[in-house]
């Protein structure tokens, strides 16, 4: 009889862990696959086995329709082949919270988002057979909330403490930044888009009330979105980007887009282009630098709204830092949120209260409505240049106190913001009396609040299709104006790219040092390669040592940035860190000598 062989004896062999491709990986298979690579060749670079790529080969048509359907986000962590409904509608869904909380800084509750959800689910399966019930769970919202990375959207009610939290953690980043790196308050900007719905004049008044009644108002048909950006300092304001709806107007004929109080730019649905800052932002800033004496550096905060390109901004110009800020802590810390673009708002409804009181005063005929209608836009741009120059330089230092303390001049000044903006509500309800009628004779201050407020245009299940297909702020080809400004899209630069190049400049120095007969030719343009590499040595340094800040890294990436799928055995990908290996930089010029 063979005897017991011990347990011990067998040598304990590790499981191995099941590996689950996000969608994303399993189109590169598919990409090899038809590059003509064998399904053992991909098996083995994907470590995973054979059966499984063909596996995946079998579903090419549903995956490459699931992917097509669904949202880049949700594309990197989701491993499994959804209905086509359920992705039409979860990549709708996540285009109207971004829309309805861009403007208002803010969070919208998860009723309304469940609610939403079944509304979008009914209108992408209108018209098909055997539609399968949706019931927007809490858990589906759990679920959609981690495949899209959404975070402003909470329960009614929920404690905003880790908001709190992040805001604090990240103004003592900034303050480590500013010092860091020496900048000046005339260096450290604020940019901020905001809504502007330049008719508005209270929706109470008879004005409003009529034009609601009229056959096909829409209330965003006087809508325009508007960028404004200044400087810690206070004392300069860039030019503000308007984008309007259409290519041009016929009040406008005859008038040069490049001679105008703003920076004019225009697009189907109002949504912010993404060329403001090479073509605005730069060359103004680097002329007001240049003006001061000061070096052209610039520290640029901006929010983590998807309107600002944050990937593409990373690294776009040599001479900007980009700061991206937590979600859900602009009502917090951003200085523009703090009491300018409201104090802008209020300037500017004084204004179109004011050219009223006068056309009614000088024509005795004239009714409100008659000047209402006579609005255009060139008087709009006319009336946002005048609201901007109003803004006073210490208006804009003092709202920084939240953010940069050690930069403001008055603390006691930001009492003297909230006094002045009270002051125009009152001068508003003044002129609204004068102009009399129903909704002016007794326009109260919270009437006037209600039109300063942000408000978010929320846009249709017909508006959601169009944006799906097209993308956020892409006009259709047709539309397109030549003449308007036109930037290339930037390719982000990473550590891992910068790796990349040093690796093909050792090869090229090993190369030239094992043929080149002359080794001091070889080793003089290895020395003239090195210096010439240098800045992007420093790139990579700076890159390296931002990664391994996890403490903060959550907060300063706003989209995906720098993390990928990683086996996992349940449905959805979890992520992780992505470690960053060490490269060996060419020597330096000093070391080569």
């Amino acid at each position: 009889m063979t005897p017991e062989r011990s347990a011990a004896v067998l040598p304990s062999v590790p499981k191995r862990k099941k590996a689950v491709m996000c969608l994303m990986e399993k189109i590169r298979v598919l990409d090899k696959l038809r590059s003509g690579m064998s399904c053992s060749a991909v098996g083995r670079e994907f470590n995973v086995n054979e059966s499984t790529i063909r596996y995946i080969k079998k579903k090419e048509k549903e995956i490459r329709r699931s992917v097509r359907e669904a949202a880049p986000e949700s594309a990197k962590v989701t491993s499994i082949v959804r209905e086509e409904a359920m992705e039409k509608m979860e990549k709708r869904l996540n285009l109207w919270i971004h829309e309805m909380t861009t403007d208002k800084k803010g969070v919208v509750d998860s009723i309304v988002v469940r609610l939403k959800a079944k509304e979008i689910y009914g209108h992408v399966t209108q018209g098909q057979k055997n539609v399968k019930p949706f019931s927007a769970s809490a858990g589906w919202l759990a679920r959609f909330k981690r495949r899209y990375g959404v975070s402003n959207v909470k329960l009614a009610g929920e404690a905003s403490s880790a908001d709190q939290e992040a805001a604090e953690e990240f103004k003592k980043y900034l303050l480590s930044v500013i010092q860091e790196k020496g900048y000046v308050e005339e260096q450290v900007f604020n940019a901020d888009e905001t809504g502007l719905f330049y008719k508005d004049v209270g929706k109470r008044t008879y004005i409003t009330q009529m034009a609601s009644k009229a056959p096909g108002f829409k209330s965003f048909q006087d809508y325009a979105t508007l960028l404004l950006c200044a400087n810690a300092k206070g004392d300069f304001k860039c030019k503000p980007l308007m984008v309007y709806r259409a290519p041009s107007s016929q009040a406008l004929k005859g008038k040069s887009v490049n001679h105008m109080p703003v920076h004019w730019r225009w697009n189907k649905k109002a949504w912010m282009t993404s060329d403001w800052f090479h073509s605005c932002f730069i060359p103004e800033v680097e002329y007001y630098l240049q003006e001061r004496n000061l070096a052209f550096k610039i520290l640029l905060i901006l929010d983590n709204a998807p309107v600002h390109c944050c990937e593409e901004l990373k690294n776009a110009h040599p001479n900007v830092e980009v700061l991206f800020m937590p979600p859900n802590t602009t009502s917090l810390i951003q200085p523009l949120d703090q009491g300018i673009i409201k104090a802008f708002k209020a300037h500017y409804t004084r204004e179109l209260y004011s050219k009223a009181f006068e056309a009614l005063k000088a024509n005795k005929e004239t009714t409100m409505m008659d000047y209402w209608k006579s609005v255009t836009i060139r008087n709009v741009i006319d009336y946002v240049g005048t609201a901007w120059d109003n803004i006073k330089q210490a208006t804009i230092n003092n709202c920084w106190k939240n953010v940069w303390p050690d930069c403001v001049e008055n603390f006691e000044g930001f009492e003297g913001v909230t006094e002045s903006i009270k002051n125009s509500v009152k001068n508003i309800m003044h002129i609204a009396w004068q102009i009399s009628g129903e909704g002016f004779d007794d326009m109260r201050e919270e009437d006037v609040e209600e039109i300063l407020a942000e408000k978010a245009v929320e846009p249709t299940n017909e508006d959601l299709d169009e944006m799906a297909k097209q993308g956020v702020g892409v006009s259709d080809d047709e539309d397109v104006d030549e003449s308007q400004p036109k930037s290339p899209g930037i390719v982000p630069l990473t550590a891992a790219k910068i790796s990349e190049w040093n690796s093909a400049l050792e090869t090229i120095f090993s190369d030239m040092e094992e043929c080149d007969p002359m080794l001091d030719r070889s080793l003089k343009f290895k020395r003239l390669a090195s210096c010439a590499f240098a800045p992007y040595a420093e790139m990579l340094k700076d890159l390296r040592q931002k990664a391994r800040q996890t403490g903060l890294t959550q907060f300063l990436e706003p989209v995906w940035g720098g993390k990928l799928p990683t086996p996992s055995t349940s449905g959805e990908s979890q992520t992780s860190e992505v470690e960053l290996t060490d490269v060996n930089l060419p020597p330096s010029s000093s070391s080569a000598e």
